[in-house]
């Protein structure tokens, strides 16, 4: 498991927490389709991770289109990871009992309702 406290996060460094507690490759670009990149190659096979956000309300404050991308490529990754075995999930924490994030993963999380 992996834990991020999001409270001091911006549009820069939160690539400098991923990279360092993710063990990305020297290369990583920073930016979120190399983290995408880089999230679809560390997937342990046949066991997998957790991440956990804590906190996550502030950085979606001040950067709301960074956050929501952040999850929807944990989501597409969790998807793709479930098809070959493996296990990726990711827990959003927050203080905000009015946090709200549109769908990630391309799908609703209400899609099986009535």
């Amino acid at each position: 498991m992996y834990s991020f406290d999001c409270t001091l996060w911006n549009e820069k460094n939160f690539h400098e927490e991923f990279a360092s507690t993710l063990n990305f490759p020297d290369y990583y670009g920073k930016n979120l389709n190399a983290f995408n990149d880089c999230l679809s190659d560390i997937v342990p096979k046949k066991t997998g991770f957790i991440l956990t956000f804590k906190n996550y309300d502030i950085f979606t404050k001040s950067y709301p289109d960074i956050s929501y991308d952040i999850l929807d490529i944990i989501q597409l990754n969790a998807w793709r990871n479930l098809i070959e075995g493996n296990v990726l999930l990711g827990f959003v924490q927050s203080n905000d009992g009015n946090f709200s994030m549109p769908p990630v993963g391309g799908m609703s999380p209400d899609w099986n309702s009535n």
